[in-house]
């Protein structure tokens, strides 16, 4: 707790610059959406090279090592393809992402139909969420720019918060006394 006490002020710093981050992402949001795809590319290539080059050297030890290599390759792939046009990438996010919510809602409405047969009596808020998360995944699906206001809104909103909670553990970490 010591070491935290005496960098209080690299968690303010964090704060403050996710923060500022947050006004970024308000004031330009497709800027923000790009960042969000070469981060995705970036991420996608980090992490296929890794799982390519574990699986390759475990060859030995492992049994069908061949799937991680291939899964790594595939991983490369796809991150040199997003890298290749972040801005194709950043249009198609927000398909992607109204994708995923849709998926979910349809999730959640199974198991509020399991929870119902199982007599679970909140099963009706597993059902208004899920209808809530089809409905809000057609509309992003359906219109790129509210796609796209959705991610950046939700994106700044996060970081004002992480930014926030930062700042004040940082200030409360400078006025804690040594125990």
């Amino acid at each position: 707790m010591k070491a935290l006490q005496k960098l209080w002020w690299l968690t303010l710093l964090r704060g403050i610059i996710l923060v500022l981050l947050a006004f970024f992402v308000f004031r330009h949001p497709v800027e923000a959406l790009v960042g969000v795809a070469l981060y995705v590319g970036i991420s996608l290539l980090v992490t296929g090279i890794v799982k390519a080059g574990a699986s390759f050297s475990l060859r030995n030890t492992i049994p069908n090592w061949g799937w991680g290599l291939a899964g790594g390759l595939i991983d490369i792939l796809f991150g040199f393809v997003l890298l290749s046009n972040p801005a194709l990438t950043a249009a198609s996010l927000p398909f992607v992402v109204g994708f995923w919510i849709i998926v979910s809602g349809i999730m959640s409405l199974a198991e509020a139909f399991q929870s119902r047969k199982e007599a679970n009596s909140l099963w009706g808020f597993g059902m208004v969420s899920g209808l809530i998360s089809i409905v809000i995944g057609y509309f992003i699906t359906n219109n790129a720019l509210v796609g796209m206001l959705t991610i950046t809104t939700w994106m700044g909103i996060g970081f004002a918060i992480a930014g926030i909670v930062n700042i004040m553990i940082g200030f409360k970490l400078k006025t804690l006394k040594d125990f």
